[in-house]
C-alpha cells in the first residue's frame, strides 16, 4: 500500500526541514538571541554565519541539530543562572506583628 512518498526519518537532515521544528527552533533562538546580547554575539557562540542565523531566526528553516543543542545550553544555562540567583535571595523573617 504504497502511497509515492517517503518519510523523513531515513532522509539526512529530517529535523531541519520540519515546520514545526523550524518554528520552535526559532522561538529557542530568539530568547538565546537576548540572553547573549544580540544577534551576532549569538552566532560567534553558535560558530554560524550570522546570515544563517537570521534565515533560522524566521521559522522558515531550522538550525542543524549540534547548533540547536548549543543553543540548548545557553537555554539551560540561564535556567541554572536563575536558579541559582533565586535560591540564594534572603527571605525576609515573619515580624512579630505578621501573626
Amino acid at each position: 500500500m504504497s502511497r509515492g512518498y517517503r518519510h523523513g526519518f531515513c532522509c539526512v537532515g529530517f529535523m531541519e526541514h520540519k515546520p514545526r521544528w523550524a518554528e520552535m527552533c526559532a522561538r529557542i533562538l530568539q530568547q538565546c538571541e537576548v540572553v547573549r546580547g544580540g544577534r551576532e554575539s549569538l552566532a560567534a557562540f553558535l560558530e554560524v554565519h550570522p546570515h544563517d542565523l537570521a534565515l533560522w531566526l524566521t521559522g522558515k528553516n531550522g538550525p542543524p541539530r549540534p547548533v540547536f543543542e548549543k543553543a540548548m545550553e545557553i537555554i539551560l544555562a540561564e535556567h541554572d543562572r536563575r536558579a541559582a540567583v533565586e535560591a540564594s535571595a534572603t527571605i525576609p523573617r515573619r515580624r512579630r506583628t505578621d501573626r
